[in-house]
């Protein structure tokens, strides 16, 4: 069919790339792929109704998790024991490497650093982190492509044996769960814009990149002392990698007006 040759316009790109930024909840590559999708000729209304589709996928997504996770935990479970302080700060500092938000990563890092973790033991939970935003990118791209895959194989059957075209009913009667598990697909899989690299602007997907969590094990490693302090110095580095890294890729792609604007707080930004 002439629609299968078809391919996304830079616009339709940046759009899905809005939505993954957002769904990630990467402040770096929301902050690029907004100047790329206006760049593209998105008109500020499109981008904000990107924005805002794309935080109502996350709410929905949030709100099943919630709902998933304590069905997990069995009939046992009623109520949330009242826990060590540190095993608070760990499972807190988890979350946020997981939902790359980098004020609380800076946060619970360093509450948990305050209650005693070792900068070994912090370095371990990024890490554990790291392998689970890995895990997660790979299950749910690979959710999506069958999806894609199973999408495309019924519309071949029925175009074959019915000879029905485009405009038959059969194509508007989507099944509102493979909706609902498409979109949570592709939310899983915006772990790859986590870091802000070539990843989601080209629309290339990439196991080797995981959020922050591995520039984060790498900066605790460096960290020095152990302590709070030097801790304090590591999330100092992470602002400037964040910075950084996305000025790179607006020098590759030879658009240095597309880049981040200076991240002046942990995770806002600031226009130049």
């Amino acid at each position: 069919m002439a629609t299968d040759e078809r391919k996304l316009s830079e616009e339709q790109k940046e759009l899905v790339a809005v939505g993954a930024s957002v769904g990630a909840g990467c402040h770096p590559c929301v902050s690029y792929h907004i100047k790329a999708g206006a760049k593209a000729g998105l008109a500020g209304d499109r981008l904000l109704a990107a924005v805002t589709s794309a935080e109502r996928v996350a709410a929905e997504a949030g709100e099943r998790m919630a709902a998933y996770a304590r069905g997990q935990l069995g009939a046992e479970a009623t109520a949330a024991a009242v826990g060590a302080p540190l095993d608070d700060a760990l499972a807190s500092f988890g979350a946020a490497l997981g939902a790359n938000d980098l004020a609380n990563i800076e946060r619970h890092m360093l509450a948990a650093a305050q209650l005693g973790a070792s900068r070994t033991q912090l370095q371990e939970a990024i890490e554990m982190a790291q392998k689970v935003q890995e895990n997660a990118t790979r299950i749910h791209v690979r959710e999506a492509e069958k999806l894609l895959e199973g999408s495309t194989l019924a519309a071949g059957v029925a175009a074959e044996e019915d000879g029905c075209d485009e405009s038959c009913p059969c194509h508007t009667d989507v099944d509102a769960d493979a909706v609902s598990v498409g979109a949570t697909a592709a939310i899983g899989s915006a772990g790859e814009a986590n870091s802000c690299g070539d990843s989601i602007a080209s629309g290339q997907a990439s196991d080797r990149t995981a959020g922050v969590a591995g520039h984060m094990a790498e900066l605790v490693a460096s960290a020095g002392a152990g302590d709070a302090a030097g801790l304090f110095a590591g999330m100092t580095d992470c602002r400037a990698m964040f910075e950084g890294a996305c000025a790179q890729l607006a020098a590759a792609q030879g658009n240095t007006e597309a880049s981040p604007a200076t991240l002046t707080t942990a995770g806002s930004t600031k226009e130049d």
